[in-house]
């Protein structure tokens, strides 16, 4: 996993060390070490499942997609519009 710095606030998509997928950052502690995150589906812009709590901050890294995923990705929304 590639990480970029960036700050991790409340709304950012992020990756996290030793779990697979997309999550979405739901709140950071006011100490700003820990935060809640939940599972996010990137094709459907959605969140999905429970918030995990008590996520530490340097375990997170900000999720960019390069050009090819946003071409596929937009592709894809086209094609399964609902």
């Amino acid at each position: 996993m590639e990480k970029t710095i960036k700050a991790i606030e409340a709304g950012r998509l992020v990756l996290s060390d030793g779990m697979a997928g997309v999550y979405r950052v739901v709140g950071v502690s006011p100490d700003g070490k820990t935060a809640d995150i939940e599972r996010f589906d990137v094709s459907k812009q959605k969140s999905v499942g429970d918030p995990i709590r008590s996520v530490a901050v340097n375990k997170l890294a900000a999720y960019t997609e390069d050009a090819s995923q946003t071409a596929a990705r937009i592709l894809r929304e086209a094609v399964t519009e609902d």
